[in-house]
């Protein structure tokens, strides 16, 4: 036992002589620790650029981990400049949120730098990819009134106002077949038999259909209320894909006696299906 203690105690003090010698040693700096960590890399995306598309393209693009979607939507610019969506999580989606312009030429860029994994490490890599939208229309189909025509597009609502006669236009800078809130407006009138005199009887299951790029976008009636003209909320993109249609109408929400009335008639219908191909009503 006498033995045991002695060992212990030559032991404790070996080890405050070593403590004491190595602080009158010099002493070298401890290598570095090499950063392994690499940001992430873009594994493919699409389209690959210098082609027609169709005016609802979206760019896809494939990381090797999942992205910080606020920072990679920091990232994305278009030329000329869009609003868009960003979704997903290492397959990420940039949706832009209107209909592109027909036989247009864009530009989508990825900036480096911007764009970050979930723990922070940017992605250096830069895109950018340019393409020309087709010059292909979007169709409308409202079976309750046998109507069915092309939807009449411009870059601006007076000058589509002014151009639809007896059919029905785009309101610019809404909404896509699909996405969004997009919007359709018509003539009405108390004086004149238009085909959207009969907007304002569509009811509950009443089914309305967009046509475009061999897709069929069905649209199922959701509500109709009078609104003021100077009412713009129903231009307000929303996050669900719905088919907003007006016309001009009388403050009882009927076809108007006057010309240029100060109402109008809102008809919301939500997106239900889409199908390839020709659309038969169930």
């Amino acid at each position: 036992m006498v033995k045991g203690r002695a060992v212990v105690k030559f032991g404790a003090a070996a080890l405050v002589a070593l403590c004491l010698l190595s602080l009158l040693l010099p002493t070298a700096a401890l290598p570095a620790v090499p950063d392994t960590a690499e940001g992430p890399r873009l594994m493919r995306f699409s389209p690959r650029g210098g082609e027609v598309l169709g005016r609802d393209t979206t760019v896809a693009l494939s990381f090797d981990r999942r992205m910080d979607l606020e920072s990679l939507a920091r990232a994305v610019r278009f030329e000329p400049p869009l609003a868009f969506s960003v979704s997903g999580e290492s397959e990420c989606m940039v949706v832009p949120d209107v209909f592109l312009s027909p036989a247009t030429a864009y530009v989508f860029r990825l900036s480096p730098g911007i764009a970050e994994d979930l723990e922070g490490r940017a992605f250096e890599g830069e895109v950018e990819i340019s393409f020309t939208t087709r010059g292909d229309g979007v169709s409308l189909e409202i079976p309750a009134f046998s109507f069915q025509g092309e939807v009449v597009e411009g870059n601006d609502p007076q000058s589509v106002a002014s151009v639809i006669d007896f059919g029905v236009g785009h309101y610019p800078g809404t909404g896509r077949p699909g996405k969004g809130n997009f919007v359709i407006m018509a003539h009405a009138s108390g004086q004149i038999d238009f085909p959207f005199n009969h907007l304002f009887d569509l009811r509950d299951g009443d089914e309305i259909k967009l046509s475009y790029g061999g897709r069929d976008y069905l649209y199922r009636w959701s509500e109709g209320r009078v609104v003021s003209e100077t009412e713009m909320r129903i231009l307000d993109p929303t996050p669900n894909a719905v088919l907003t249609a007006f016309v001009c109408c009388a403050e009882n929400g009927r076809p108007s006696p006057t010309l240029h009335p100060s109402y109008r008639y809102v008809v919301r219908a939500s997106l239900y299906g889409v199908s390839p191909g020709h659309w038969t009503k169930n």
